[in-house]
């Protein structure tokens, strides 16, 4: 049977991990990344959930799509209810494998979808779902007999009822919660990386106080606001990198005062350069190296 950790944000196994959470209590959460998809089914709790720049509060039922690069962390209300979910994690080989079998299985990340990031069906959709990723997560904890086959004809399965969601507009898209300070701080931001993200210069732009900003800001991210802009500029020029532009360009696109700044945060960031980390990737792409692990605070707790 299988050990699952709690407290780390890389996959261990080649494909795909998945397991069910209740927890009575729960320690604040970083936001983070990751380099592959999390499919997060939420069972219960009080708690809201920030998924780049969109705040949702989260019902029994609701299904989060999390695709790599993209960050996000819960925040706890309360524990009145203990707060439960299933958290399934694909990798993207595994993925590209599923859209050599289907290619419209990425239809969910197509122009349109790509950014709704959570789905809230019907009770009896919601109903179904619970029991396609309890059955998953039994076989996979079990390592039943074919359980890999399995759980990638169920995470088929699971994909295909989102998309059919969203073909049929026959589901409700949640929507994020009426914009607050953080989100659209977290907006603000996303469309400004290479312009001035100074604290003064947001603060003044959200009319409020810096210090106060600051201090909101750490309290329901759990990373400074110095922290989270470099991680939004380095994820960034990761995404320019992957496109293979000219790697001189990016700093400058990036918000990075030369390249030496942009060097020196990317190494620091990610053990690698960003020529090595382009490498490594096609690497990866091409099945010469195993999966990458290049997730930011991996020391902090899972989601």
């Amino acid at each position: 049977m299988k050990v699952i950790k709690t407290d780390k944000h890389y996959m261990a196994e080649p494909d795909f991990e998945i397991d069910h959470y209740k927890d009575a209590s729960y320690p604040p959460v970083a936001s983070h990344y990751h380099e592959f998809y999390e499919i997060f089914l939420f069972v219960s709790g009080n708690a809201d959930y920030v998924v780049h720049d969109k705040m949702f509060r989260l019902k029994p039922g609701d299904l989060l799509i999390i695709p790599p690069a993209i960050m996000h962390h819960p925040i706890f209300r309360d524990f009145e209810i203990p707060y439960e979910r299933y958290v399934l994690w694909l990798s993207p080989p595994a993925f590209d494998t599923m859209k050599k079998i289907d290619p419209d299985i990425d239809y969910f990340l197509r122009p349109g979808h790509a950014k709704t990031f959570l789905i809230r069906d019907s009770v009896d959709s919601s109903r179904a779902r619970f029991g396609q990723f309890e059955a998953l997560t039994h076989a996979y904890r079990e390592e039943s007999l074919c359980y890999h086959s399995e759980g990638m004809a169920d995470i088929l399965r699971i994909l295909i009822g989102i998309n059919r969601s969203l073909y049929n507009r026959e589901h409700v898209f949640a929507k994020a919660q009426k914009p607050s300070v953080l989100s659209n701080a977290l907006h603000y931001i996303d469309l400004n990386l290479s312009g001035d993200l100074s604290l003064d210069t947001v603060a003044k732009a959200l009319f409020i106080d810096k210090y106060n900003f600051s201090h909101m800001f750490k309290q329901n991210m759990q990373i400074s606001f110095y922290q989270y802009v470099i991680q939004q500029r380095l994820l960034e020029a990761k995404r320019l990198l992957m496109k293979k532009e000219p790697i001189s360009s990016i700093p400058a696109k990036c918000g990075f005062s030369d390249y030496n700044a942009f060097y020196r945060s990317f190494k620091k960031n990610y053990g690698v350069n960003p020529r090595e980390y382009v490498a490594y990737h096609m690497k990866a792409i091409h099945g010469e190296v195993g999966g990458l692990s290049l997730d930011i605070d991996h020391q902090s707790t899972e989601s």
